[in-house]
């Protein structure tokens, strides 16, 4: 089980700096590039390609700004993830605190979701009111993929459950032996 712990944190690790390495693209370096025969181009959520480098740096700061919150509460959760597969690499894997480090990374997860979804619509209304951009159209959308991810959340909610559970019956058990 230990082998397959680090091979899902080491996973778990790249993805979280790949997330942070496009955030940082899509806003700081959004100019497309070339390498080799293929396009390189990263873009914010909600935004065509280039229009981020031809915005005025008030509006870039701001618009990530409005991004930031999803991804620090993003690596919170890969934060928490590592703690719980940390746990159960050592054997704690119905302890009490694993079981927080699950529902903390599922709750975490979704609100980072759920904060993804709605960012795009809230950069549009920093930029029309505080920031005083033109009116951009606000997209709010939400995939296949994101509606996995909510059930994929709610189902380690159960398993967390049912993990606090087993623990619970575990104690009972040990009184009666």
């Amino acid at each position: 089980m230990t082998r397959h712990v680090r091979v899902v944190r080491t996973i778990a690790g790249v993805l979280a700096l790949l997330q942070l390495l496009y955030f940082t693209l899509s806003w700081l370096w959004p100019e497309a590039s070339q390498l080799g025969p293929v396009h390189i181009s990263f873009t914010p959520r909600g935004l065509e390609t280039g229009v981020v480098a031809g915005l005025p740096p008030a509006l870039r700061w701001s618009g990530m700004l409005c991004a930031l919150p999803a991804l620090l509460l993003l690596v919170y959760a890969f934060l928490r993830l590592d703690r719980m597969l940390r746990a159960c690499a050592s054997g704690r894997m119905f302890a009490l605190e694993t079981v927080g480090h699950m529902k903390a990374f599922a709750a975490a997860l979704l609100g980072a979701l759920l904060l993804t979804v709605l960012e795009p619509a809230l950069r549009a209304l920093v930029w029309r009111l505080v920031a005083g951009g033109p009116p951009r159209p606000v997209n709010v959308g939400v995939s296949s993929e994101e509606l996995m991810l909510v059930l994929i959340c709610a189902l380690f909610f159960v398993v967390a459950s049912m993990m606090h559970e087993a623990r619970r019956l575990a104690e009972d058990n040990e009184g009666f032996v």
